[in-house]
């Protein structure tokens, strides 16, 4: 074994075999992002909760601490498996739950809940003015039109045929991991240029 290589674990699920995102898939899996199923599965087009996300973003970003307490509504239905990772994105101000004060781990996540979560987890502050750019950006919900031009404009998220955003359409594991990868590389990026002029 060298020194100062990571360790490539085989990746082989009976179902991602000529998938678009099957190279993603498989980076994602071996960088400890996300798992397959038991059997031997990984489901690519399955759609991803809330809860399932934010421990894929958090597995992407390995954040150190605890994490805050939880005090969402329903917090009780947060399954054990996802509290720490969700407790550690509400301690990082990248998840703050709904208005109704519930967090709804299993709601299947919004592209527009996606882009907000990962514009937060790199930093990006809500700018009321922002435009998007997609052919739908009457359709982005206000909050998260910002998040969504910022992501657009990092090459972290991409629009959909006819350069549209779909932002009520909900992601698929494939897209996630896609999406986190893209975050990853975007955020490598920015601590290599630092201070770059623009």
């Amino acid at each position: 074994m060298v020194v100062g290589q990571t360790a490539v674990v085989p990746v082989n699920f009976s179902d991602i075999s000529g998938h678009w995102a099957e190279a993603n898939i498989k980076k994602a899996v071996s960088g400890g992002i996300v798992k397959g199923y038991p059997d031997g599965t990984f489901k690519p087009n399955r759609t991803v909760t809330r809860a399932e996300f934010a421990v894929m973003l958090m597995n992407a970003l390995k954040p150190q601490g605890e994490g805050a307490a939880l005090t969402f509504t329903d917090t009780a239905k947060i399954g054990s498996w996802a509290q720490k990772a969700i407790a550690k994105a509400v301690q990082a101000g990248i998840i703050k739950g709904y208005e109704d004060g519930s967090f709804r781990p299993d709601a299947v996540i919004t592209r527009a809940e996606m882009a907000a979560m990962i514009a937060a987890a790199l930093g990006q502050t809500n700018q009321a003015d922002a435009t998007t750019g997609f052919a739908d950006d009457k359709d982005i919900p206000t909050w998260a039109k910002a998040s969504v031009a910022f992501v657009k404009q990092a090459d972290i998220v991409q629009g959909k045929g006819n350069n549209q955003f779909a932002p009520g359409d909900n992601a698929t594991r494939a897209e996630a991991v896609t999406v986190l990868l893209n975050m990853l590389a975007q955020k490598s990026n920015k601590n290599v240029s630092g201070l770059k002029a623009r």
